[in-house]
């Protein structure tokens, strides 16, 4: 991906090729003003300046260059439409950036052009391009406002759902047997993608893929009762535009673009957990794996982590993710107090969901496809604490920060020793489901004697 820069000729070739074939589809010329996003998605988003060749009109737009989900059902024009039919006019006049044309797409690369009616897009930017730990706060806290209390102000509510069927209406197809996530825990990580749980970092976690595969699994969990409605399916860093007033503080406009995923009837809260999974990965470019796993192995515990535990690094990030999950538990308690059980299990199920589709995405490194099946493995374990699930006692290991080295390049790449002493023995060989277990019970609260 390009650094920042002004000039499409250091965009890949698929990129600089349906720009092209835009400019003769419109008969328009297109010039780069800012790059606004450039980096680890794949996505590229431009302020762009488009003149109309026989009127000399120009108007600024957003320019999003980026790869055709292989998910998407109907095209980006065609679900934008029913967004915008579906919506409240006020909505989509206050929160959906506006088409400018017709989709441009050649072999998987599309090009989309948008823009935000009656303003200036010169300071509207990505939430990806924030930094500032407040302003991060009010948009997290704005997005949870704008899809419960605006988008999804007529949400209905689905009585006592499975939970397993809850998340296959997330995961649908990155569910399937033989399918990336699977190859990604067998061929990578050298787990058995069938194994009741995992540990990490010493932890037991219950296999969220299991989980969300086999209903058998969840052993006697209850069904919960879930709120349904509209849900965008790609809710990342990249898809909201926002505006600061010149005070950096008050927030002045936010628009959703990139509806190419949106689907309704769907259970909701599945879009804040996957713009908080996509934050988590913008966030992990700064620090090493240890310290990210290290940080989301704590959210198994407390939505805001203990202060003084987290590393520097990653302090700033739990405050913005507390704010997050505190604006949730307002609308909860202000909406729904007599749900509060279920509707806060459906965000961790959320969280498992936002999880697994990261691993289950072929193009991002190992490693943040290991930090997405870690967090959903943590989201996971938070459900089954809620409902006071047991947790699994056949584990295997996924990721040991003292191993990770070695474990990480799988376990047929794991180099040999270079010289010819007899290898030491391996204390407590088998014993791996009971040496989960006593940590299990010498970490929980209410253990008096282990024995």
């Amino acid at each position: 991906m390009p650094e920042l820069t002004i000039d499409f000729q250091s965009l890949p070739e698929e990129y600089q090729h349906v720009i092209r074939l835009a400019q003769d589809a419109y008969k328009i010329t297109v010039a780069p003003l800012q790059l606004l996003v450039g980096g680890w998605s794949g996505a590229v988003v431009y302020l762009v300046s488009v003149s109309s060749n026989e009127t000399q009109q120009v108007e600024h737009c957003i320019l999003k260059l980026d790869r055709k989900s292989k998910t998407a059902k109907s095209d980006e024009v065609t679900r934008h439409n029913t967004v915008m039919s579906k919506s409240t006019p006020e909505f989509a006049r206050k929160h959906i950036a506006e088409l400018v044309y017709d989709r441009v797409e050649h072999e998987g690369a599309i090009a989309i052009f948008y823009r935000v009616a009656g303003q200036s897009l010169l300071n509207f930017l990505p939430l990806s391009k924030y930094e500032r730990q407040s302003q991060l706060r009010i948009l997290f806290t704005e997005t949870n406002a704008v899809l419960l209390n605006e988008w999804n102000s007529h949400a209905v509510f689905e009585q006592a759902v499975h939970p397993q069927k809850v998340l296959h209406h997330w995961l649908g197809f990155r569910l399937d047997a033989g399918g990336n996530t699977e190859r990604f825990l067998q061929e990578t990580r050298g787990v058995n993608p069938n194994v009741a749980g995992f540990l990490i970092n010493g932890h037991v976690f219950p296999n969220p893929l299991l989980h969300s595969r086999k209903a058998e699994s969840w052993g006697k969990a209850r069904a919960i009762d879930i709120v349904t409605g509209f849900i965008h399916g790609d809710l990342n860093t990249n898809n909201i535009l926002a505006k600061f007033a010149a005070d950096k503080e008050s927030l002045e406009g936010y628009y959703l673009i990139d509806f190419a995923l949106f689907k309704e009837n769907m259970p909701l809260l599945y879009d804040q957990r996957y713009l908080e999974m996509s934050y988590l990965m913008h966030a992990m470019s700064q620090v090493s794996f240890a310290i990210c796993a290290n940080f989301l192995t704590m959210l198994a515990v407390a939505d805001i982590p203990d202060p003084h535990k987290v590393a520097i690094e990653m302090s700033g990030v739990s405050a913005v993710i507390g704010s997050a999950r505190g604006a949730f538990s307002a609308w909860v308690e202000a909406n729904h107090p007599s749900l509060h059980d279920d509707l806060w299990g459906q965000y961790w199920l959320a969280g498992v969901a936002a999880g697994l589709s990261y691993t289950h995405k072929p193009g991002l490194a190992d490693e943040q496809r290991l930090a997405g099946l870690i967090y959903a493995a943590v989201n996971l374990k938070r459900y089954a604490a809620t409902f006071k699930l047991p947790l699994p006692t056949e584990v295997e290991l996924l990721y040991d920060e003292n191993q990770s080295s070695a474990h990480a390049a799988g376990a047929q790449n794991i180099k040999k020793p270079t010289h010819n002493l007899p290898a030491q023995p391996t204390p407590f060989i088998g014993r791996v489901k009971q040496v989960a277990a006593i940590k299990e019970l010498l970490l929980a609260p209410d253990t008096r004697l282990v024995t």
